[in-house]
């Protein structure tokens, strides 16, 4: 089982502190939900599915983990949001790339937008943690929010005219979401950075590392043993191969729960394997 060192960095957080999961009902997004559950804060597990969600948060309940709220996504005041919720498109079929675009960009986008207000004033700060990956633009500091729109429907028409993701863009679907969501955070920090300190509100992005999850085994079913072996051996997955969301939520979970003085916006990765 992973466990992040949190209490660590000192408890500042209580049963009053509220926390927000998008996609919370399997995978990485459930773990990170029992979690910090478990580090004693209310959890809203949310969901797309609702009798999914209901049965996620039910079997938490099962353990003792009564703090566990499900909620299609309907909060009245927050500290924490974890944007967990994505769709995977290895490809670059306009449907699927529309889709993904849809959810795994715009839609967190969207959510952020519509909760930044809710998030509740105090001295350590509010945080946003964006599930992502490594992708990134290669000159960020050069663009602003109105080219990532651009570029959002540049690589749908090229997706619709057949010329998109590898033949455009060298990327898939869901990895080009990946770079949007991430350039995103990056000029949101920015925009938060002025806030009064006593409504601070800090943005990370963490790459939990290659999870054994549906999203891995959905992408695993495309490639044989030989390739995937390759890949797994050159790093592609992870740094030591394919790990479990257990040990995934470590990162995410520790970014929500970091004392003041140790967040600035950085790029989290795997935690036995680099800080960007």
């Amino acid at each position: 089982m992973g466990s992040a060192t949190v209490s660590d960095h000192g408890r500042w957080w209580s049963s009053e502190t509220v926390a927000v999961v998008t996609g919370g009902n399997k995978g990485i997004g459930l773990e990170v939900v029992r979690r910090l559950a478990l580090e004693g804060l209310t959890v809203i597990l949310t969901a797309g599915d609702s009798g999914r969600g209901l049965k996620s948060t039910q079997f938490l309940h099962a353990q003792g983990l009564h703090n566990v709220v499900f909620q299609k996504l309907d909060v009245r005041r927050l500290d924490i949001l974890v944007n967990n919720a994505a769709v995977f498109h290895n490809n670059c079929v306009f449907e699927n790339a529309f889709e993904t675009l849809k959810i795994n960009y715009r839609g967190i986008v969207a959510v952020i937008e519509e909760l930044l207000p809710l998030f509740r004033a105090s001295h350590v700060g509010a945080r946003i943690v964006n599930m992502s990956s490594f992708k990134q633009l290669n000159e960020p500091s050069q663009f602003d929010e109105y080219f990532l729109i651009e570029l959002d429907r540049d690589f749908l028409e090229a997706c619709r005219l057949g010329n998109g993701g590898p033949n455009r863009y060298s990327n898939t679907a869901y990895q080009f979401s990946k770079i949007l969501i991430n350039a995103h955070s990056r000029f949101l920090a920015i925009r938060l950075a002025d806030e009064p300190d006593d409504h601070k509100i800090y943005v990370h992005n963490a790459h939990p590392g290659f999870l054994r999850t549906d999203m891995h085994r959905k992408l695993f079913h495309k490639l044989d043993d030989e390739m995937y072996q390759k890949q797994v051996t050159s790093g592609t997955f992870a740094r030591d191969g394919v790990i479990e969301a257990e040990e995934g939520a470590d990162t995410p979970v520790l970014l929500c729960l970091l004392s003041p003085d140790d967040c600035v916006p950085k790029f989290f990765a795997v935690l036995r394997c680099r800080v960007y």
